[in-house]
């Protein structure tokens, strides 16, 4: 019996196989421009979604305090 691959049932480690191809697929096929547009506009809506408090935290924690600091600094105009 021939079963075209569309028709064929894919298991969990086969389905996570095909998902790591695509993003392979896709973004081997990005330019350097397009890989940042792309990282700019997702890291801007995660920002978007957070909170006052994540959004400070998640600087804070993925920089460091320093660098927040900085940018407060730099918002407010003291450097």
């Amino acid at each position: 019996m021939n079963q075209r691959a569309t028709e064929t049932n894919l298991n969990h480690e086969e389905f996570e196989q095909l998902k790591t191809m695509y993003v392979d697929t896709i973004v081997d096929s990005m330019s350097s421009k397009d890989l940042y547009a792309y990282v700019y506009d997702d890291m801007t809506d995660f920002m978007n979604k957070l909170t006052y408090n994540e959004a400070i935290n998640e600087v804070k924690y993925t920089l460091d305090e320093e660098m927040l600091e900085e940018f407060i600094k730099q918002i407010r105009g003291k450097i």
